[in-house]
């Protein structure tokens, strides 16, 4: 009995392999388009704060595994901006989102050039925030919980001004699906991560990852190709 469930569940797994998966796919808000091996999606994070992660990039599977290695993003990024510093002894970086509105509250990490963080702030009101000029001080890592995150170099005579998109860009990650299900019209997945960092990762690898997934949050959403 137990050599039977296992052939099934190979057999099962060729199954979804074997057929090409193409088209654009729709659950509420969240889609992914598959055109050949190349992939765009826009899909909300598992733990319902509302994060979409949003990528391109080409696809391959594994088992029952879709591991999606993301490429440069061609839809809205963040955009950083620097202009001759106002203040010679302080560092001003100043947030806004994607239409031009200043926000608060976007966490600033400034960091030497081991990448450590020397200093940590957050953005006020008007989504500035200020530093003391310090030579140690190379780069800085901001963000937030619902906006786009970024790590750029930055200069002491120098401040910037920082739009970040509201979604996550996932560039140079491998995304990971567990497909469930597949018919004509629809496609059963679990998002298993946006950032799997195994090189070269085999099915066991993966089956550990959708094991590690069921102890924390295990959902699974039915993507259906819209009807014309």
């Amino acid at each position: 009995m137990k050599i039977l469930i296992i052939l099934a569940t190979v057999l099962f797994s060729l199954t979804l392999n074997a057929q090409d998966i193409n088209g654009t796919y729709h659950e509420g808000t969240d889609t992914i388009t598959f055109n050949d091996y190349n992939v765009t999606f826009a899909v909300k994070s598992n733990d319902g704060l509302g994060i979409i992660y949003t990528g391109e990039g080409t696809y391959e599977m594994i088992d029952d595994f879709i591991l999606i290695n993301t490429e440069a993003y061609t839809g809205a990024k963040t955009k950083i901006e620097m202009k001759p510093a106002e203040k010679k002894d302080t560092l001003q970086i100043q947030f806004f989102d994607d239409k031009g509105y200043s926000i608060k509250g976007v966490r600033a990490e400034f960091l030497n050039k081991s990448g450590k963080t020397i200093t940590l702030d957050t953005s006020n009101d008007n989504g500035i925030v200020l530093l003391r000029a310090d030579p140690k001080v190379v780069g800085v890592k901001a963000s937030d919980l619902l906006y786009d995150k970024t790590t750029f170099d930055c200069e002491a005579d120098k401040d910037y001004t920082v739009y970040l998109v509201k979604n996550r860009v996932l560039e140079d990650k491998t995304v990971v699906f567990k497909l469930i299900d597949k018919t004509d019209t629809e496609l059963t997945m679990k998002l298993l991560s946006t950032d799997f960092n195994k090189k070269n990762p085999s099915a066991s690898h993966l089956q550990k990852l959708d094991k590690k997934n069921k102890e924390t949050i295990d959902r699974a959403r039915i993507f259906a190709k819209p009807e014309y």
